[in-house]
């Protein structure tokens, strides 16, 4: 279930119903929350992550309406990672699962979630940069995870080494000097006209 939701590229659905163009050739290629944003505007970045979001919230919703299993919101949400990540219906070729690990953690542990999601807003506002934070923020929820669950923990270490292997040439960017660099703050100081 998880696996055929997450085939669902919101990104894809966004660029080819609403602007009427592939995202896969833009930006970083990335058919992603941020490379919308990046390259077609905050309107296209805004509903393919609500898309995403809402995808991972209705696999997760009906597995658990179905088996009424806790431990099955984890399973769903690596499922949706996967599906997302490596489509079968888009040549395997999918994004990195930010949005869909989000609403998973959420869904599974909301206090650890939006914890852990506050701790990478934080690290995403000083680093200006958007591969690290993510990877923590999934990191740290899956050493918590696995405190309290070895068998939960497992299925988020999976899910961040999903993610890891997803970024893994935007960290050689980030260590080598070459990450692309955003600044939130700035963005925000700017859209409440603070800076002129």
């Amino acid at each position: 279930m998880g696996y055929l939701f997450g085939n669902f590229i919101s990104a894809m659905f966004v660029g080819r119903y609403f602007l009427h163009k592939d995202p896969t050739k833009y930006g970083s290629g990335n058919p992603g929350t941020a490379n919308m944003g990046a390259v077609f505007g905050k309107k296209a970045g805004i509903l393919t992550c609500v898309g995403d979001l809402l995808k991972t919230l209705l696999a997760v919703g009906l597995v658990y309406a179905i088996y009424h299993q806790h431990l099955l919101v984890a399973y769903t949400g690596l499922g949706v990672v996967l599906g997302h990540c490596f489509p079968v219906f888009n040549h395997f070729k999918g994004g990195k699962a930010v949005a869909v690990m989000a609403m998973t953690t959420v869904l599974y542990d909301w206090r650890a979630g939006l914890a852990t999601l506050l701790i990478a807003l934080i690290l995403t506002c000083i680093m200006q940069n958007l591969t690290i934070p993510p990877l923590v923020f999934m990191l740290s929820f899956s050493i918590y995870e696995l405190t309290r669950s070895l068998e939960a923990g497992v299925v988020f270490l999976i899910a961040t080494l999903i993610m890891a292997y997803k970024f893994r040439y935007d960290i050689r960017d980030f260590f080598t000097g070459h990450g692309k660099r955003v600044d939130i703050l700035y963005t925000i100081k700017k859209k409440l006209g603070i800076l002129k």
